[in-house]
């Protein structure tokens, strides 16, 4: 069995090699299943089974009546498989909230005195809406979204906005799950990120942002204590 699952993945390895020695780009369509099987070296069978893998996985599209295309990429075929063991325990979303606060470390000094005023004026609206929420003594997991996919959506990148993206799905999926939230300021930590970003020279956007993480940090840390210990330990 492990040598039929080694054969399948080297099969489907195989065929992204020849999707890149004949330069295919996205959305352009590829061989027919003969040629693709004859090139390969494999039976049409076992070809299917690549190509539908590989479709599973958002890197091909197959058209009716037209055949299989190469797809423009997109991590949220990856997203949507991330399986809930990854935040399985408040350690393993400890892990999650670290690389995802490194990862906007390096975003904003990126950003920082590329936004225009009416990206900042976007930001304050939605400061706003947070503050509106939090008065009533909601939360605003919604505009805390917003908020972020506006603060680096100018860099229009993709691999960037998957990322945040799975970061957020992931949350969706647990939100039940955390303890509730530690203060009643958040709006406020995310005012004081905009104000760092129209105020460089005195202000430090990286230092409002670590700040911002507080809540959700101590919360992972609430969740990890809440849960028993396995038998490995965990």
């Amino acid at each position: 069995m492990a040598r039929t699952g080694a054969r399948f993945e080297t099969l489907q390895s195989d065929l992204l090699e020849l999707i890149q020695q004949l330069d295919l780009k996205p959305r352009d369509a590829l061989p027919s299943e003969a040629v693709l099987a004859e090139q390969l070296g494999v039976s049409r069978a076992s070809l299917r089974e690549a190509t539908r893998a590989l479709q599973s996985q958002g890197v091909l599209e197959a058209q009716q009546g037209r055949g299989l295309f190469l797809r423009s990429f997109s991590v949220a075929p990856v997203i949507s498989r991330l399986p809930y063991q990854l935040i399985e325990s408040g350690a393993d979303l400890d892990e999650l909230l670290m690389a995802r606060a490194a990862l906007e470390r390096g975003l904003i000094r990126e950003v920082a005195g590329r936004l225009d005023e009416e990206r900042l004026a976007h930001l304050d609206e939605i400061v706003e809406q947070m503050r509106e929420r939090e008065s009533r003594g909601l939360a605003f997991p919604e505009e805390d979204r917003e908020f972020h996919r506006s603060l680096y959506v100018d860099l229009h990148n993709r691999v960037v906005e998957g990322t945040l993206e799975a970061f957020w799905q992931l949350m969706d999926r647990m939100r039940d799950r955390l303890p509730p939230l530690r203060y009643d300021d958040l709006a406020e930590r995310h005012a004081a990120i905009v104000r760092a970003l129209r105020d460089l020279e005195r202000l430090d956007p990286v230092i409002a942002l670590d700040d911002h993480f507080l809540d959700i940090r101590q919360r992972a840390e609430d969740f990890g204590q809440q849960r028993p210990e396995t038998s490995e330990g965990r």
